[in-house]
């Protein structure tokens, strides 16, 4: 992988830290030791550490999406490169969300609407326009991405003409596991993301049966770690297509 990376990368790693801190914020002593009472409170608070630690830190990764997403936007919007250069899913996405707005008004404002998306519209699909960055909207992309499932990410990054975001990024995570050390484990990256937002969902309405360990919240982490960087870098290079002068 190449080492560029964007900038929502190192404050991602930066936010890990705040999961770490509220993991080693757990009782430090055996649960088996001291009182019935004692044990009890200790059980209930490492069980509130981990359930917390695992909500923030799929919420730093998600905000770090949309933070990557974003960034991939504004360089385009800097750059004002041909539209020929801009992926088409990216320009279909800001046209149909034009034309929903206009299936969603009557008279007068149908109109102006309308008369709007073939003045200013028009020209994302010319291939040798300059394109507008009034018209490109990070909120509009990254609306689409709602959470860390992997048919999300699968669907928000087809939109910038990376396809199979999630299977491409396997070999990333499972050769930084063995360069860890770890050579008896693959990871099935679909699968490991769908367990970690369904055990976050689960935690964040209110099922108090969902209780990670630390051993698998900081297994999390890691994980994730490996797919923001593999991510930043796929983002990356859609940045460097997309306003290279060349």
């Amino acid at each position: 992988m190449a080492d560029n990376h964007l900038g929502a990368l190192p404050e991602f790693i930066d936010s890990l830290g705040e999961v770490e801190t509220l993991l080693a914020a757990a009782p430090s002593q055996p649960l088996g030791e001291g009182g019935i009472s004692v044990q009890s409170h200790n059980r209930d608070l490492v069980n509130a550490v981990n359930r917390s630690a695992m909500v923030m830190l799929v919420s730093h990764f998600e905000g770090f999406v949309k933070s990557a997403l974003t960034e991939v936007i504004d360089e385009i919007c800097e750059a004002q490169p041909p539209t020929r250069r801009i992926p088409e899913g990216l320009l279909e996405l800001h046209t149909r969300e034009r034309i929903q707005e206009i299936f969603g008004t009557t008279g007068p404002e149908r109109i102006h609407k309308t008369r709007r998306l073939f003045s200013a519209y028009a020209p994302l699909w010319d291939t040798d326009r300059t394109i507008n960055p009034r018209i490109l909207s990070a909120r509009v992309l990254t609306r689409q991405f709602t959470n860390a499932r992997p048919e999300v990410l699968d669907s928000v990054f087809s939109l910038l003409d990376v396809q199979d975001i999630v299977t491409q990024m396997e070999s990333h995570v499972n050769q930084a596991l063995s360069d860890r050390g770890d050579n008896a484990t693959r990871i099935k990256v679909s699968v490991k993301l769908e367990e970690i937002v369904s055990r976050r969902n689960k935690i964040a309405h209110g099922d108090r049966s969902e209780k990670p360990t630390r051993f698998e919240v900081e297994g999390y982490l890691i994980f994730l770690k490996d797919v923001a960087e593999y991510l930043s870098t796929v983002l990356q290079q859609t940045i460097s297509r997309c306003c290279s002068l060349r």
